[in-house]
């Protein structure tokens, strides 16, 4: 079990030592991207598994500078300035709404696995990504528990179809919030007239930042709330 602590450089050569950190780097990100692409979230396992392997490259040509040809650790302070840039990618959105942030936060994490696995720590680099993947899972049973605490709320929408567009798009918004808060059926009125019916069990801030997603598409014609009186206690 010595290879879980110690520094894959020390006793394997140079070019074996690079490849099995390659791949511990694959692997390590594919334990995290795993997750994110079972949820269906922007970054989900390729994105994850090249954040984590690119990192753990740079980090591996970081130690092919020397003093004479540079500094090391200015490799290793571009990756996370590198990463912050993706992550803003991932968190903001035309519709001027603040969403993915979880998402922006795997990206980073994933980051520092890649570069413990990059500078020898392949051991480290799976147990950190086995502990991001264990926190992930605990937050999302967490959260479904939690969420069934909130009073239940239908919101009905009328709606213009426009030839299937607008139900992508509001499904599109729907994503981006917990499916265990959301649920939804959708109903066709009339000609020219469809009908999404939600039920959700969100907290106050994420409620308000939904509705306001949903009533910002024209398409959206009438919004109805109704609150049930009955709430479910711990």
């Amino acid at each position: 079990m010595h290879w879980l602590t110690a520094d894959w450089n020390t006793f394997l050569a140079p070019v074996p030592a690079h490849i099995a950190l390659a791949l511990a780097a694959i692997a390590s990100g594919a334990i995290i991207g795993l997750d994110r692409q079972k949820h269906e979230k922007a970054a989900g396992l390729r994105t994850l598994v090249l954040v984590c392997l690119g990192s753990a490259g740079f980090t591996m040509a970081g130690y092919a500078f020397t003093t004479s040809t540079g500094d090391s650790g200015r490799v290793a302070a571009q990756i996370v300035t590198g990463i912050g840039f993706l992550g803003a990618g991932v968190i903001l959105h035309p519709r001027g709404t603040i969403s993915g942030a979880t998402t922006a936060a795997s990206i980073w994490v994933t980051a520092s696995v890649g570069m413990m696995a990059g500078a020898g720590y392949a051991g480290a680099a799976f147990g950190m990504s086995l502990l991001v993947r264990f926190v992930l899972a605990g937050a999302s049973i967490y959260e479904e528990r939690l969420y069934v605490k909130f009073p239940s709320v239908t919101v009905t929408l009328d709606f213009d179809p426009s030839g299937g567009r607008t139900r992508v798009r509001l499904e599109r918004i729907l994503i981006d919030y917990s499916v265990a808060g959301v649920h939804s059926d959708w109903q066709t009125v009339q000609e020219g007239l469809d009908r999404a019916i939600l039920h959700l069990r969100l907290p106050r801030h994420h409620f308000s930042e939904l509705l306001n997603d949903l009533v910002d598409i024209p398409e959206v014609k009438k919004v109805q709330q109704q609150v049930s009186v009955s709430a479910v206690t711990p």
